[in-house]
């Protein structure tokens, strides 16, 4: 398929292309009106009209636009103008137009997809169009109803219709995912542990004109990001590099070199990034003992214990074992290493902002995270939080400039460069969901009941979790994949999964991750498609 982007008109250029797709279609095409010299038509009402497109490569291929009165097209094509005024708020759709050789490709799906999420989003009541005789079967099949005979308009003659979305969304919402089933294929909800679902207010962040990291507006939107992220790990300071999870692991490591010297630590591992883990104390000169259990297994604490009985300097572990979807007990962990006098660090690139930390997270010494994820912003950032047991430990030690945690905590502003695309985004994304304690703890809730829903989902169509459920993340769920043709149809259902990376494919797995900007309501066509597939199938 063609890669085809729906979006608002926002620029100039798009508007032209408006006015000149306009022309073609509806005075080239269906002699609505008559031809211009310039090939151009501006709509009547087009100042008042928001206009949604579908864009390939370059081009314009399709349009519809959409204003909420208070005048409106299909008032002179109604018989009894009462059947307008009772309505609560409604949204007249105008302006479908679709280039010839695209109508076959599922593009309306995307078109009308960006009406209703608006429709809903601002509360509309009611969609009204004026439907084309010949096309009318394509409306009825949506659930628009008419309002009236057909009325002539030049050559063409135009149904005055009517979509009640308080009364007819759940039809409406069936036959829209009949006609976008090969507009999701590409145009997937990400079940990723990343790149993940984003609001469309995190979009629009990332997008703004990008400003110097050394100028005063920046400085300011980087302070506000570090105050945010620390209250999100109890107070621990936090530190805001460019890169991936791993470098924020590789600086961890750097930092337990720094502070501790050649003393012991022990670095515990139960799944891919636990080993990574290891393999990161390994290149940083780390001495270290390594307790390994099984990928999908929870930690022993007996075996942990007897660790901890040879008094270790440092212990460090992942949070959310992202490559099984187990959540790892930070809590007794982190008791039980204050008892024998050990430091914690954790990698908590998944849990960051799925769950709350609490008392284990104001116990750690380092951490990690990252801005995507269940932060549900943009790949990119990369983030390293010190407790100012580390702050002491770290204070006059020589160490590389990237990895200088001391100087990044006592300075304003960044020490390198940052880019504001992303720092603006990840702004927009902790002061949508995590602005204070009752947003953040609305957030964990919201993730630990979709998660539990999901996976409970998933056994119902027969996928066999990794993880137990008293051990399960909120956020991941591990599967061994059932069929060759299965994540081919969690596509074609309009969702993709996880199953490419290496390590995944080494063992047949599949991942459902319901992390970023998800709910229930946009996941259950995936699970109803998956009760009809037969998970043995062979595709």
């Amino acid at each position: 398929m063609l890669d085809v982007q729906f979006r608002q008109a926002d620029s100039a250029e798009d508007i032209e292309q408006v006015h000149r797709l306009n022309h073609r279609i509806f005075s080239e095409e269906v002699g609505q009106h008559p031809r211009t010299s310039d090939g151009r038509l501006i709509d009547k009402f087009h100042d008042r009209n928001r206009y949604f497109i579908a864009i390939c490569g370059s081009e314009l291929v399709g349009m519809v636009s959409a204003h909420d009165g208070p005048e409106f097209s299909i008032t002179s094509r109604l018989e009894n103008l009462r059947a307008l005024k009772v309505l609560r708020a409604p949204l007249e759709i105008r302006l479908l137009a679709i280039l010839p050789k695209f109508r076959n490709r599922s593009i309306l799906a995307g078109l009308f997809w960006q009406v209703r999420s608006y429709a809903r989003k601002h509360h509309y009541s009611d969609l009204l169009i004026s439907g084309i005789v010949e096309r009318l079967s394509m409306y009825e099949k949506m659930g628009f109803k008419a309002m009236g005979p057909a009325i002539p308009c030049g050559a063409a003659a135009f149904v005055p219709m009517r979509l009640s979305l308080d009364a007819a969304l759940e039809r409406f919402e069936r036959r829209e995912q009949m006609y976008g089933a090969r507009w999701r294929r590409s145009h997937a909800t990400s079940l990723l542990p990343g790149p993940v679902a984003m609001s469309e207010s995190v979009i629009e962040a990332f997008h703004q004109v990008p400003i110097s990291h050394r100028s005063q507006r920046f400085i300011e939107l980087y302070e506000e990001l570090r105050r945010r992220l620390g209250e999100l790990m109890g107070g621990l300071q936090p530190v805001v590099l460019c890169g991936s999870g791993t470098l924020a692991n590789d600086a961890i490591a750097a930092n337990l070199r720094c502070a501790f010297g050649n003393a012991e630590g022990l670095v515990i591992a139960n799944g891919e990034f636990g080993e990574r883990l290891i393999r990161q104390a390994a290149c940083a000169g780390l001495n270290y003992r390594a307790l390994k259990f099984g990928w999908g297994d929870a930690w022993s604490f007996r075996a942990i214990e007897r660790e901890l009985e040879r008094s270790p300097r440092w212990v460090w572990v992942v949070h959310l074992e992202t490559s099984t979807g187990v959540l790892n007990d930070l809590r007794r962990l982190t008791d039980l290493a204050s008892q024998h006098g050990s430091a914690v660090a954790a990698d908590c690139v998944s849990s960051l902002g799925a769950v709350d930390t609490g008392e284990a997270g104001r116990r750690l010494f380092l951490a990690s995270g990252v801005s995507g994820k269940a932060l549900a912003s943009y790949a990119g950032l990369a983030f390293v939080f010190l407790s100012q047991e580390a702050i002491v430990a770290l204070e006059g030690k020589t160490i590389c400039p990237t990895f200088d945690l001391i100087a990044a905590v006592q300075g304003a502003g960044p020490t390198s460069t940052l880019p504001s695309p992303l720092v603006m985004s990840a702004l927009q994304a902790l002061r949508e969901n995590y602005n204070n304690e009752t947003d953040r703890a609305a957030r964990y809730k919201h993730y630990e009941e979709l998660g539990r829903w999901a996976r409970g989902m998933m056994r119902e169509v027969g996928l066999e979790l990794l993880a137990a459920e008293k051990d399960a993340a909120p956020t991941i769920a591990t599967f061994p994949i059932p069929s060759k043709g299965f994540a081919q149809e969690c596509l074609t259902a309009g969702f993709r999964i996880a199953h490419e990376s290496d390590y995944l494919r080494a063992r047949d797995w599949g991942q459902i991750a319901t992390m970023g900007n998800l709910d229930k309501t946009c996941l259950e066509s995936l699970f109803s498609a998956l009760k009809t597939y037969e998970l043995g199938h062979e595709a």
